[in-house]
């Protein structure tokens, strides 16, 4: 099963979030995050990544999202944010995915409100799942790649 899970870098601090998949194969936010400080050890991050892959999914319903509330509101209410823009402006974004033991971890570029985060998947690194300190530096690595 592929698992998937994203790492933001947003004003000092790491946000950990899981994705699932929906019936109709749309991946979205399912509710679980962490929030950390960015200068978490490596481990730390690997380990939140982790238990983020771990509560990824599939079957889930898919949301309305034209005039249900985001996937992603529980941790913009946590950041104190009004919307997705505001949050993700000046974020650094990582995707993470999951399968057969191997965890590969991507940069992105943040394209605004336009484009999103537009994963850069010639720079990917990976990880063996389950070795929380190689997966937190992969992710670090991958965050200084982000633009």
């Amino acid at each position: 099963m592929l698992a998937m899970a994203g790492v933001d870098l947003r004003r000092g601090r790491l946000v950990v979030s899981s994705d699932s998949c929906t019936v109709d194969g749309l991946w979205v936010a399912n509710g679980a995050f962490d929030i950390l400080p960015a200068d978490v050890p490596d481990r730390v991050l690997g380990e939140a990544a982790s238990r983020m892959l771990d509560a990824s999914g599939e079957g889930i319903p898919t949301p309305d999202l034209r005039h249900g509330p985001s996937p992603f509101a529980p941790v913009l209410t946590a950041l104190g944010l009004r919307s997705y823009a505001a949050y993700a402006r000046g974020a650094l974004h990582v995707d993470l995915e999951q399968h057969d033991g191997t965890v590969v971890v991507s940069p992105s570029r943040n394209g605004g409100s336009r484009e999103g985060f537009v994963g850069r998947a010639d720079q990917s690194l990976t990880a063996k799942a389950g070795d929380s300190g190689a997966l937190g530096t992969a992710v670090r690595v991958a965050l200084g790649l982000s633009t």
